[in-house]
């Protein structure tokens, strides 16, 4: 008995060691690791402006949002740290600012406005590879930076 119970278990284990562990890719992974972003250091400063500096680790994209009321003031800048070029847009309701294509580093500066709404993506896209970036961002102690969910 012990014996016949055995041999299914092992039938079983070849099944679905067979037809169970096929990709349906052809062994290609075409999924995207999600981004790795870590706060480096947070600060109030004066208590009208806060600044956060951010380690960014991503594949392909990733994004960063800001909550902004009209008239919020941003400065920032980032760099890239390891990996190849990017390219980086910061968009309310439309695009208000793209970086030239294939930069290592920029600094941006803009005034919300109740035009461009309340959320405003600062967006990088690498075109292959693991890049990890450097972001300082200066903003209201009114506003909020957001991260995608799915980030570490």
């Amino acid at each position: 008995m012990w014996k016949k119970a055995a041999i299914v278990v092992l039938l079983f284990a070849m099944v679905f060691s067979i037809f169970g562990c096929t990709s349906g890719n052809n062994g290609t992974d075409n999924t995207t690791k999600p981004a790795s972003i870590e706060y480096i250091r947070e600060s109030k400063l004066a208590n009208i402006w806060q600044m956060k500096q951010i380690q960014l680790n991503f594949t392909n994209e990733t994004s960063i949002t800001i909550e902004l009321a009209a008239g919020d003031k941003v400065d920032g800048y980032f760099y890239v740290v390891g990996g190849g070029t990017i390219s980086f847009t910061i968009s309310g309701l439309t695009q208000i600012y793209a970086s030239s294509n294939g930069t290592t580093s920029d600094r941006f500066s803009f005034t919300a406005s109740q035009e461009q709404g309340i959320d405003y993506k600062l967006k990088f896209t690498v075109g292959s590879g693991d890049t990890s970036v450097f972001l300082e961002i200066i903003y209201p102690v009114t506003g909020s930076v957001l991260v995608p969910i799915g980030t570490k």
